[in-house]
């Protein structure tokens, strides 16, 4: 299995880097969506199920357990690196959070009414584990997720990460990151028929007591007795304590990276100043690629099914014209301009990394079927790819970038 190990982390790793520079789609694809792409190739063109007749088995066995536990942890350290950043104290303004709350909730509205027509005229819409309700609810909160890596990359790129605009949409995306787990532990707890059910809320109340009560006073309270609180133990006491906090979320019958999100919020904040990059980085360039890979071989797009491509247009337009159009009139009613408050839906709408973790979430409890799953895929590479293009014709005249400044704290 050594071999096959390491050669799985070649071909997940450079391969899709290559890709992207031999093509020269750097500017057009993130290299997320090279690497999304790059498994859906693999399953698409058979050779994954050649492998696996070869003994070689990406999703199962030893070999899939190890590259799915690689890239798991990558989603841990992002999903915490965002809860830190949530409680970031760049999120000054109140603006933010009636866009954000608008934002969520009229889309989340939108999404779970559709939801619940498309589970009752769609095969393959609904989970083996749910009710229609259920489904439709979570169908709601995938159409309502804001994909906050790749804004915060997507606002670089363009040259607005220092602008009003960009700086108001990253605070309204940390904020839709709360909602969003929160909303999936919600789902989670429904609709289970174990007697287990019954104590989550119970235990739950008592977790989110005991980490902001007990563990983040005594983190504070031991980080401040240090003498060097920056040093590479900072880094290990973090992913200690987001993968203990995931186990315990885990183990109550919620999501692990709702733990993971909540242990990046408890974590004192001063202290990530220093690792926040490198982490980042370890993340998206490490181990990420493994999980986005395996997510694209999980995919089953039968793109000459009718149904496929009518289900994609019905979730792509809901979550689209949902998200843009709330944000939009909620932006303008604070006191945006049109032009920016277009320029934010528009930002805002963008789907990406955090829908595809959501779906995976939803699909493997088994609220979502594979067909409705893999049109949410799409939506997600679609939502993404329209964001740059999108803005640059929002900001025509002007130019992307040439929106006023943020204002200084």
């Amino acid at each position: 299995m050594t071999s096959q190990f390491f050669a799985a982390v070649f071909l997940f790793l450079c391969v899709p880097a290559l890709l992207s520079r031999l093509l020269r789609v750097e500017k057009v694809f993130p290299l997320v969506f090279v690497q999304l792409l790059l498994g859906i190739a693999v399953n698409e063109s058979g050779l994954l199920a050649w492998l696996k007749t070869r003994e070689i088995d990406f999703l199962a066995g030893p070999l899939g357990f190890s590259l799915q536990g690689l890239g798991w942890l990558g989603v841990v350290i992002l999903i915490a690196l965002a809860g830190a950043e949530s409680m970031s104290r760049e999120a000054r303004t109140w603006r933010f959070v009636p866009i954000s709350v608008a934002g969520f909730s009229l889309t989340c509205l939108l999404g779970s009414l559709v939801g619940y027509q498309l589970v009752h005229h769609f095969a393959g819409v609904a989970g083996a584990d749910t009710t229609a309700q259920r489904c439709a609810l979570a169908l709601g909160v995938t159409l309502s997720v804001t994909a906050l890596p790749v804004l915060i990359a997507i606002l670089r790129d363009t040259g607005m990460a220092a602008t009003a605009v960009g700086k108001l949409a990253v605070n309204c995306a940390m904020l839709d990151d709360v909602w969003l787990w929160l909303g999936i532990a919600l789902i989670l707890s429904l609709g289970s028929r174990s007697p287990h059910a019954l104590t989550i809320f119970p235990l739950f109340a008592a977790y989110i007591a005991a980490m902001f009560l007990l563990v983040r006073p005594l983190l504070l309270r031991w980080y401040r007795s240090r003498p060097a609180a920056a040093d590479l133990h900072v880094v290990l006491e973090f992913v200690g304590l987001i993968c203990f906090s995931a186990m315990l979320t885990d183990l109550i019958g919620l999501h692990a990276l709702f733990g993971a999100f909540l242990g990046g919020v408890i974590f004192p904040k001063s202290l990530l100043q220093t690792w926040r990059a490198p982490l980042l980085l370890l993340s998206q360039t490490l181990l990420l690629p493994f999980y986005f890979i395996l997510t694209g071989m999980r995919l089953q797009l039968d793109v000459s099914d009718p149904a496929f491509w009518l289900l994609t247009a019905i979730v792509t337009t809901a979550a689209m014209v949902g998200k843009f159009t709330s944000v939009a009139i909620a932006a303008r009613c604070t006191g945006l301009s049109w032009r920016e408050s277009g320029m934010l839906g528009c930002l805002m709408q963008c789907k990406g990394l955090m829908e595809l973790i959501a779906i995976n979430i939803f699909f493997d409890a088994g609220i979502i079927g594979p067909q409705i799953y893999s049109a949410l895929a799409m939506m997600a590479l679609i939502s993404t790819l329209v964001t740059a293009p999108g803005l640059a014709w929002l900001g025509r005249g002007e130019g992307v970038a040439g929106t006023r400044p943020a204002a200084q704290p």
